[in-house]
């Protein structure tokens, strides 16, 4: 039996396809016609090595007898010359490795893994899905990265989205944490800028950032002075509302770094 993949790599997004064009031979090396093809998943596992029963069910759409099923077991025909084309999406998948099982006739078979990336997940090893979500974002010339995921830098908060884990800083340590980066938090214009051309909707929509409810207050590095507090307040911006308020240094916000340019 011969299994050729495009892409190759069976790596591909969530909304695309895996096609696989499948022949099988008889020991003449003949086509078989109408030889019973079975593929069954096996098991996912995420990008971490753990198993994962929490995944949607594949999509396979049978080119050759033009039909199409969901779930984990998929069986059709091959034709008068031994092939069968099938393309499988994973639609509702959360970013996992599946292993599947290719078999002919029950006789002979062939194991292969197929990866469906999400957008919600970063493209790294830290990542605890495979994902493929936009690391930074250009706005008026500067450089803004994503958030970190707590695997990438211990936060004071944590925020679950999505499998993914996500820190939340003070302000001190949410400078500190663009210094190790090469980067600096940005001021409240150099922000506001970046909302307007990517408010909280259209980071999560089009971009994967998980800016939703509790993770939306994001700092500033413009201080104002209040008479009642020791350290200088600073200016936060809600990126679901817009609304522009000050918090105090223990403020637990989320931090979007400009990269510094190399000199």
């Amino acid at each position: 039996m011969q299994v050729i993949a495009n892409p190759s790599t069976l790596f591909t997004k969530v909304n695309k396809f895996i096609n696989l064009s499948i022949k099988v031979f008889d020991k003449h090396g003949n086509g078989v016609k109408v030889s019973e093809v079975k593929i069954t998943n096996i098991l996912a596992m995420d990008r971490q090595g753990y198993i994962r029963k929490d995944s949607g069910k594949l999509h396979f759409e049978d080119i050759t007898n033009q039909k199409s099923y969901n779930g984990d077991n998929f069986i059709s025909y091959t034709n008068k010359n031994g092939e069968l084309k099938v393309k499988i999406s994973d639609p509702h998948g959360i970013g996992v490795r599946t292993f599947l099982k290719i078999s002919a006739d029950d006789y002979v078979s062939k194991k292969i893994a197929v990866v469906f990336t999400v957008p919600t997940s970063p493209d790294n090893l830290y990542a605890r899905m495979y994902g493929h979500m936009t690391d930074s974002l250009y706005v008026n010339g500067l450089k803004f990265n994503r958030p970190a995921l707590f695997s990438e830098r211990t936060g004071d908060q944590v925020h679950h989205y999505l499998n993914e884990d996500w820190s939340k800083f003070t302000w001190y340590n949410g400078e500190e944490y663009c210094k190790t980066i090469n980067g600096r938090l940005p001021d409240k214009d150099e922000l506001l800028n970046f909302y307007y051309a990517h408010p909280g909707d259209d980071l999560l929509s089009n971009y994967g950032w998980p800016i939703v409810d509790k993770f939306s207050y994001v700092w500033t590095s413009t201080p104002i002075i209040n008479m009642y507090f020791r350290d200088p307040l600073h200016f936060y911006i809600d990126f679901l509302s817009e609304k522009i308020d000050k918090g105090i240094i223990s403020n637990i916000f989320t931090v979007f770094c400009i990269q510094r340019r190399n000199k």
